[in-house]
C-alpha cells in the first residue's frame, strides 16, 4: 500500500513529504484499513483507532497522498475483490460481503464506479485472458 502512495506521490512531483514525519500516521490508517476494510469501516472509525479528529485525518491523509481515507478504504476492499473475482469461485454477492459490503448492488456499484464495468463482467474479462 505505501508503495503504491509513494508511486502517486512522486507521479505528482511530491514524494519527499512521505518521508516526513506523516508516515506513521500514513503506517497507522494503512495498518487500521488492512485489519479492518473486510468489515464496516468508515472515517470516524480509522480516525478514532489513529486518535485524530476525522478533518484532521483528512486534511493530513488528503495533503500526503493526495487521496482521501475512503479512497484508501475502497482501493483496498477493490484490490481484494478484484483477487477473490479471480481466485475464487465465490459469487459477486459473496465476493461483495468478504470485502466490506453486504449489499450485493451496493458492491456492485461501488466496483462498476472504480473498473468501469461490474464485477461479473470483469470476472469474465479477466479469467478469459483478454485483460
Amino acid at each position: 500500500m505505501l508503495l503504491l502512495v509513494s508511486a502517486t506521490r512522486l507521479a505528482a512531483g511530491q514524494g519527499e513529504e512521505l518521508h516526513g514525519a506523516g508516515t506513521g500516521l500514513l503506517d497507522e490508517v494503512f495498518a487500521v484499513i488492512e485489519l479492518r476494510f473486510r468489515g464496516p469501516l468508515s472515517l470516524s472509525d480509522v480516525a478514532e483507532a489513529v486518535h485524530l479528529s476525522p478533518g484532521h485525518l483528512t486534511t493530513a491523509v488528503r495533503r500526503q497522498t493526495g487521496r482521501t481515507v475512503q479512497d484508501w478504504i475502497v482501493e483496498r476492499r477493490m484490490t481484494e475483490a478484484r483477487r477473490l473475482l479471480v481466485e475464487t469461485d465465490l459469487g459477486v454477492a459473496g465476493v461483495g460481503r468478504r470485502v466490506g459490503y453486504p449489499d450485493p448492488t451496493y458492491f456492485s456499484r461501488v466496483f462498476r464506479r472504480a473498473h468501469e464495468q461490474t464485477p461479473r463482467a470483469w470476472r469474465t474479462a479477466t479469467t478469459s485472458g483478454s485483460r
